[in-house]
């Protein structure tokens, strides 16, 4: 059982890092001027109409901040156990170059508490667990590099969303358009089969064959004046039937964003380069 439930945790963290994937922001943009509620609901765009926006200002975007926190909790057999998992990721990326510096705190029951860094440079990547630095070799750095790009590109995973646009919806609060979905059935495993396997995830997307996602409810705010994505917030509950028992991973994940523009480029500390192996 306890096989079973580290490889659900392993399929729930793919998919919620590969929405982390898909999400930029904002912060510190001009507050609109209130137009009344009448002006607001006739300019708000439909998602057909936001998405190709935000797809365009997404390709001026040079870097970001992205901070996103990752829960779960494990059921098995209808009862509640010690299997809660906490994630914790803060990414500082560049995209021309495409360099990243990223740091993941995580509790999970299989490995216990683990704190990994990391830097992506145009031609290397150093990695850290627990302090112990190491150069990534050249059949890692292919495979790594691979993921990375593909899931840098939030365009492309707001795009894939489409497929579920009858679920969607898109308001305005202040500054910011709110678009929601809450999705459940058959179509909802096709799009996290989609997510998983885009960002390298392919033995986990086919897990997923396996599984009832129960639902999937998603909420992301886009800043009116930039287009840019201000946060992203993801809950998923998923069941499965595994050696008799039944079992359930609940996963909430919340993402925010910010200095956009600002980060000019991620350079390795030469204490870095000195004690990697």
């Amino acid at each position: 059982m306890r096989r079973w439930t580290v490889v659900l945790l392993g399929a729930i963290l793919a998919f919620g890092m590969t929405a982390c994937g898909k999400d930029k922001e904002a912060n510190g943009e001009a507050k609109s001027a209130n137009p009344s509620q009448e002006v607001e609901e006739k300019a708000t765009p439909t998602f057909d109409e936001l998405v190709p926006k935000v797809v365009k200002a997404s390709k001026g975007m040079k870097s970001f901040t992205m901070e996103t926190t990752i829960n779960f909790m494990v059921t098995q057999g209808g009862q509640i156990q010690n299997q809660r998992a906490d994630i914790a990721v803060k990414r500082n990326v560049t995209r021309v170059p495409l360099q990243m510096y990223q740091e993941i705190k995580s509790k999970i029951p299989s490995s216990g508490n683990q704190e990994i860094k990391q830097y992506f440079t145009d031609e290397d990547i150093y990695s850290s667990v627990n302090g112990k630095w190491m150069k990534l070799h050249d059949e890692q750095k292919a495979l790594v590099f691979a993921k990375f790009r593909e899931s840098e590109t939030p365009e492309k995973q707001l795009e894939r969303l489409k497929s579920v646009a009858k679920d969607t919806k898109v308001t305005v609060a202040g500054d910011e358009y709110i678009i929601t979905a809450e999705m459940s059935g058959d179509g909802v495993k096709e799009l996290a089969k989609s997510l998983m396997s885009q960002s390298g995830g392919g033995q986990q997307a086919a897990m997923l064959d396996q599984m009832d996602i129960k639902n999937i409810k998603v909420e992301y705010a886009v800043n009116k004046k930039s287009l840019y994505l201000t946060k992203a917030n993801v809950e998923m509950t998923m069941n499965m039937e595994a050696e008799g028992q039944s079992i359930s991973l609940e996963m909430k994940m919340n993402s925010n964003f910010s200095k956009y523009n600002e980060i000019e480029k991620i350079e390795v500390p030469q204490e870095v380069l000195d004690s990697a192996a």
